[in-house]
């Protein structure tokens, strides 16, 4: 089919050849436009056109079948080997007729001369490339290395199998056979420098076989690099650690992973080297602010800390909490202490008394080491408490006495009042055990479930009125760490809060402590106008707010979500056993000159 034929000359200038045969050839449209224009050719549209690019199917069969070409091969090459002393000799043969450089067939190619075996190798490339392989590729490369490795895989085996038919070999040997059996990965139980030396000459041996089998002339080159592998691979070896205990920071134990792994599950954010101090981690870190990521860390988690508390408190997650809220939620947890009135007198196990002379002890030592001193009302109060019977109402009575005593000897701050009121808090306490012991006994388990949920949602109140600020609203999650901390039994969300605050401090900081957050400062501004200046480009203004994005970035899931380390490295598996062995045995095959 006619066509239009572009042809470029030297000069630059060009001239198309309309309607030219399809059969034409590039030479012969080359040849004809130098010879009218008496130019030089620069380039044309190739004549009978460019080849159609290949599919994408066409390229896999292509690699597909280079692959396989190249494992074909790699197996000749073991059996070019076998061939070798039979080569060798007809080639000693030839040089005794004076035939050496001529009269063998193919054994002279361009300047190289081949001897038998070389050209028996060569020809099995041809006969491949003949078939539609690429001896040039590097899949058919790497499939004859595939093979040439498979194939000698167990040549090291073999030769300590060899040796170690002999007894004498067996016996006074073992650690050399174990040398030449493992490549030189392994010298069996040898200790001192006697395990590097087994080593290098069991690789030198393997290494020399492996090597000879694949093609015998690089038998020596074999040995050579098989000597040397135990010890570059070591050293490899060596520095990979060091390099990935670099990048990989501390190992993370397994009480770091779990405390981050349930920070995350609550929805906070952590600093990432607080978790996780790896390379990387550091350097993004360090170039978006230590201490401002920490603080920017806690201002979103306090968001997190105050939506937790309401919720310990069967409030909505965005209620703001304050002392008047606490007090409902207590008036309403109290109302399963109202039900308890009507069921009677209570017989109190000896568990409470002992409870209330605990209460007492302090202030009866204090008492005997100073008898003129005024006594403590504590032991007035602790008196008052102690009966063989009381009634169920009057003790529930009581204990809404003693709690509101503790809440105003608390804010009235007088001297003294801190013992009554821990003292007053502590017997509301052992009346309240006193009561479900009552309950128990008479076999009211719906009241008390009741006063038991009841109980337990008034000390959490206590629990976040300490780590309350009243005027703000904002619960400090770190005072609900010390509560945990000297033994106070917190459970659900304010357990939850008080854990991370303790494991992760600086990344609970209240709002109020850390005042504003300008997310960039005065430098920032400084240096990103000089450079914006220096280059005169002001788009470059904006790498101002490059500290910030990596801030964001620091606390973003992306990162976030990578701070518990892998169980598994996934660099591991390079230096697993099976993998270093068989780099062993590869590496002299790989790197010889063949």
């Amino acid at each position: 089919m006619p066509r239009n034929i572009t042809v470029t000359f030297a000069d630059g200038s060009s001239h198309v050849y309309q309607g030219a045969p399809d059969d034409v050839t590039p030479d012969q449209v080359e040849a004809r436009a130098s010879k009218e224009f008496g130019k030089k050719v620069a380039s044309l549209d190739g004549g009978r056109g460019a080849a159609p690019e290949p599919s994408m199917l066409d390229s896999v069969k292509q690699g597909a079948g280079n692959l396989l070409a190249g494992a074909v091969r790699g197996a000749g090459s073991i059996g070019a080997s076998i061939l070798y002393p039979v080569d060798k000799a007809l080639d000693l043969v030839d040089r005794a007729r004076g035939i050496s450089d001529s009269g063998v067939k193919g054994l002279v190619t361009g300047e190289k001369r081949l001897t038998r075996n070389e050209q028996r190798r060569a020809d099995m490339d041809a006969g491949l490339q003949s078939m539609g392989a690429d001896p040039d590729s590097l899949l058919y490369k790497g499939g004859k290395l595939a093979g040439e490795i498979a194939g000698t895989a167990g040549a090291g085996g073999a030769v300590a199998n060899v040796l170690g038919r002999s007894s004498a070999i067996a016996a006074a040997a073992p650690n050399a056979l174990q040398a030449i059996r493992t490549a030189g990965m392994s010298a069996g139980s040898a200790t001192g420098i006697s395990n590097p030396l087994l080593r290098i000459a069991g690789g030198a041996v393997t290494g020399g076989a492996s090597a000879g089998m694949v093609d015998p002339d690089q038998a020596a080159m074999g040995a050579a690099i098989g000597g040397a592998a135990p010890v570059v691979m070591r050293a490899a070896g060596a520095a990979g650690k060091a390099i990935g205990g670099l990048m990989r920071g501390p190992e993370q134990t397994a009480d770091v992973a779990q405390a981050v792994q349930a920070a995350r599950a609550s929805g906070y954010v952590i600093p990432p080297t607080q978790a996780r101090p790896t390379l990387g981690n550091r350097l993004l870190e360090g170039f978006s602010g230590k201490i401002t990521t920490a603080q920017n860390a806690s201002a979103k988690n306090q968001v997190v800390t105050n939506s937790k508390a309401a919720a310990a408190l069967g409030l909505p997650s965005d209620a703001k909490i304050t002392p008047d809220v606490l007090q409902t939620v207590r008036n309403q947890a109290g109302q399963a202490y109202d039900a308890i009135g009507s069921t009677g007198v209570v017989t109190p196990s000896r568990a409470y008394t002992q409870a209330l002379d605990d209460i007492a002890a302090p202030f009866i030592k204090t008492a005997q080491s100073f008898p003129n001193a005024k006594p403590s009302p504590v032991l007035d109060l602790v008196e008052s408490l102690k009966s063989p019977t009381f009634d169920a109402a009057a003790a529930v009575e009581k204990i809404k006495q003693l709690r509101s005593a503790a809440d105003d000897a608390f804010r009235s701050g007088a001297p003294g009042a801190t013992d009554l009121a821990r003292a007053s808090r502590k017997a509301a306490g052992a009346l309240e055990d006193a009561l479900e012991g009552h309950l128990q006994q008479i076999g009211q388990p719906q009241l008390l479930q009741q006063f038991r949920e009841g109980r337990q949602l008034i000390a959490k109140t206590y629990s976040v009125e300490k780590a309350l600020n009243p005027a703000t609203g904002t619960i400090d999650a770190r005072k609900l760490a010390a509560q945990l901390q000297k033994g106070k039994p917190l459970s659900g969300e304010l357990k939850d809060v008080a854990e991370f605050a303790g494991r992760f401090p600086k990344a609970a900081q209240t709002v109020e402590q850390m005042g504003s957050l300008p997310q960039t400062s005065p430098l920032d501004w400084a240096a990103a106008g000089t450079l914006s200046g220096a280059t005169s480009n002001p788009m470059l203004i904006a790498s101002a707010m490059a500290r910030p994005a990596a801030r964001s970035l620091a606390l973003s899931p992306l990162v976030q979500n990578r701070l518990v380390q892998p169980t598994a490295n996934p660099l591991a598996a390079l230096l697993a056993p099976q993998a270093a062995q068989f780099g062993y045995r590869a590496a002299p095959i790989a790197l010889s000159d063949r």
